[in-house]
This record gives C-alpha cells, sequence and structure tokens, in this order.
C-alpha cells in the first residue's frame, strides 16, 4: 500500500503538470498575439493542434509503455510538453503551432503511462478510488494554469512565463527518477513500437467489454467539452453577464469536480459498481444540460450556480472511474495501451461535439441546444444501467 500511495501522489502531480502545460498558451494568448501582431482568437486553433496530436500520442503508446515503463514514459511527456511550450519563447506563430503540437502529445500521453502504472502497483478494490484521487490533477492543473502563467508573465514577460512554466516541467521529470525503478519493474525489452502495436492499441478499445467503455468516453468526453468551450459564452450572450462575472462562476462551480472525482472513486471502490456509477453520471449529465437549457435570463447566481454545480459534479468527474473499469477490464500488463486506444477514441467527441453544438445553438438558440445534448448522455447512461456489469 505504502507504494500504491507513492505512486498515486506521483502521478497525480505529472498529471496536474501536463494538464497545466495544455492552458499555458491561451491563457497567454492576449500578450501573445498583441506582440506578433495576430488574433487571441487563434487560442482554439492552438487547441485544436493539441487535441489532434493527443490522438497520435494515446495510439501510439502502448508499445512504449510495454518496452519502458509508465514512470519512464510519464518523465518522457512532461520532458516533451515542456519542450512544447518552451518553444514558443524565442521564436514566433510558426514554432509556437510546432510546439502545441508537442504539448498535445506530451501532456496526453501522460493519462494512459498513469494508468499503466496504478494499474499493476494498486490493489484492484481500490483502483476506483486511487485512479479518482490520481484525476484531480486534471482540475489542478486548469487552476495552475490560470495562477502560474499570469503570474509568470507579470514578472518576465509571456515569453519568460512560457520559459519558467517548461522549466516545471523538466525540473518535475527529473524529480520522478528516484521511483522509477520501484514502479517500472515489469518492463519488456523486447514489446514491439511499430504499426503492429498501434494496430491492437486501437483493436483493443473495441474488445469485449472495453467497447462500451469507449462508446461512452466519446459521448462524455465530448459533452466535457461543450460544457467548457460554451458556460461562459452562454452565460455571456443568453443570460447577459459580464464576462468577469461567467468566468467567476465558471471558475468557483469547476472546483467541485475536485471532490466529486473522490467522492464517486470511493463510492465505485466500496459500495456501488462503477459501470452503474458511470450510467448514474450520464443520467446526471442530462439533468445538468436540462437545468442550463430551464435557467431564465433573470436567475439568480446562485441558482446559475447551482446548475453548474451540477455539471461539473457528472460530467467533470467521471474520468478516474472510467480509467479504473478500463484498468479493470483489460489484459494483465496492458492497462496503458488500451486506455491510449480508449483515449484515442475520445479525442473524435472532443473534436465532433462542440462544433455541433455551435451549430444548433446558431440556428435554434443555446436553450434548446442544451437540451437536444441532454439527450446523448440519456442514452449512453440508460445503455450502461443495462449492459452486464461482468
Amino acid at each position: 500500500m505504502s507504494l500504491a500511495l507513492t505512486a498515486t501522489l506521483a502521478m497525480l502531480v505529472q498529471q496536474a503538470f501536463a494538464t497545466f502545460t495544455r492552458g499555458v498558451v491561451p491563457v497567454l494568448a492576449p500578450p501573445i498575439g498583441a506582440e506578433l501582431g495576430i488574433d487571441p482568437s487563434h487560442a482554439g486553433s492552438y487547441t485544436a493542434l493539441a487535441a489532434a496530436a493527443a490522438m497520435v500520442g494515446t495510439v501510439g503508446v502502448g508499445g512504449f509503455l510495454r518496452r519502458y515503463g509508465g514512470f519512464r514514459v510519464s518523465q518522457v511527456s512532461l520532458a516533451i510538453a515542456g519542450l512544447g511550450v518552451a518553444l514558443g519563447a524565442p521564436a514566433g506563430v510558426i514554432a509556437i503551432a510546432v510546439g502545441g503540437f508537442l504539448v498535445g502529445l506530451g501532456s496526453t500521453v501522460s493519462t494512459p503511462a498513469s494508468s499503466h502504472v496504478l494499474a499493476r502497483v494498486v490493489p484492484r478494490r481500490q483502483q476506483p478510488l486511487y485512479f479518482s484521487i490520481k484525476q484531480t490533477g486534471v482540475p489542478l492543473g486548469v487552476a495552475m494554469t490560470g495562477a502560474l502563467a499570469p503570474a509568470f508573465a507579470a514578472v518576465a514577460g509571456w515569453r519568460g512565463s512560457l520559459g519558467l512554466c517548461a522549466l516545471l516541467c523538466i525540473v518535475l521529470a527529473i524529480l520522478l527518477e528516484p521511483w522509477r525503478a520501484r514502479c517500472d519493474t515489469d518492463r519488456d525489452p523486447a514489446a514491439a513500437l511499430g504499426l503492429s502495436a498501434v494496430g491492437e492499441t486501437i483493436r483493443s478499445a473495441w474488445s469485449p467489454g472495453v467497447g462500451t467503455i469507449t462508446a461512452m468516453a466519446i459521448c462524455y468526453v465530448g459533452l466535457q467539452f461543450v460544457h467548457t468551450t460554451f458556460i461562459v459564452v452562454f452565460l455571456v450572450e443568453a443570460q447577459g453577464r459580464s464576462l468577469a462575472a461567467a468566468g467567476g462562476l465558471f471558475s468557483i462551480a469547476t472546483l467541485v469536480a475536485i471532490p466529486g472525482r473522490i467522492l464517486w472513486g470511493w463510492l465505485g471502490g466500496r459500495f456501488v459498481a462503477p459501470r452503474r456509477l458511470l450510467a448514474g453520471i450520464g443520467f446526471g449529465t442530462a439533468a445538468a444540460f436540462g437545468a442550463m437549457a430551464m435557467l431564465p435570463a433573470s436567475a439568480s447566481d446562485l441558482i446559475v450556480l447551482g446548475a453548474l454545480v451540477l455539471n461539473s459534479a457528472t460530467v467533470m468527474a467521471f474520468h478516474g472511474l472510467m480509467l479504473a473499469e478500463v484498468a479493470r477490464l483489460s489484459p494483465p500488463g496492458r492497462a496503458g495501451s488500451v486506455t491510449g486506444g480508449v483515449l484515442f477514441f475520445a479525442q473524435i467527441g472532443q473534436i465532433v461535439l462542440p462544433p455541433l453544438f455551435g451549430l444548433v445553438a446558431l440556428a435554434t438558440g443555446y436553450r434548446i441546444a442544451w437540451a437536444v445534448f441532454a439527450l446523448p448522455a440519456v442514452v449512453m447512461g440508460a445503455w450502461l444501467w443495462r449492459e452486464p456489469r461482468s
């Protein structure tokens, strides 16, 4: 259990820093755009490029995990993401774009790497809780981005901020080294790294039992990014709130995802089958989207915050349960590879659902869009509930 706790905390920290790297350039988009002569809205293109790179990383990481181990891959992924952040500091737009690809590649690989480690060292009964604790690194990383990147920029400018953020990642990668020998004892020097490993990773995402979780990941991850992309826009455009007020409500509600993930993991490890909880999260997401659809323009901040908290407690808090369930269904030593396959397809939801929501909102208004996008969550929840838990 000492090794399990140590590995979980180490993977939580590396997950936080990996997530941190994804938001540094978007947060610094205004000063970067002012100096380089580009519109800050191009931060969306940076995010899309990082998502495309994430698909490459998740589908190709399986062989590397088996050959080098999850801790080593975590260290390398932090170094790659840090390099991607630093690449834009001395150069211009093209270097920032190339850096965005590296950031997407490195930051996303951290998730299957941590699953590979925890699936081996954490007892199976505790995996829902420990995986959920590890995944609190994601909202923690988002909070770190909002706090550190602007603070560094105030002291050293945006270029200096990029360099300092990158340096933090490199330092952490080095600090993980003492635990590598204890946690990477399953290395297989003969593990394949070529196209055969990629094909095996893709097929593993649709193996019996795992296929349902993959479909769920496409749906839930897509709805998660609908939530994070459009909440502030909705509160400003449809609710008439100021940008500062909308951003404040969103930030406060997002913090709920941290205890929410731990709560679902604790329940899934002791009292309720994780798949049933994941089904309930689908129903809760549908209720949250329905609440957004019914919010009147005159709703108080407290009512709006309640609706946002329901979103954060559901569609922002399922990840640890999902990863633990994937690890449970994976062949021994293959949790990281199978996780990479699931996350590869999950990126499809991230790429497809937010633009579709935008089109529906443009054609019919935000209220109808929220109601329409509650339907996939209901369908997915019902599918998970009816499927045999074995």
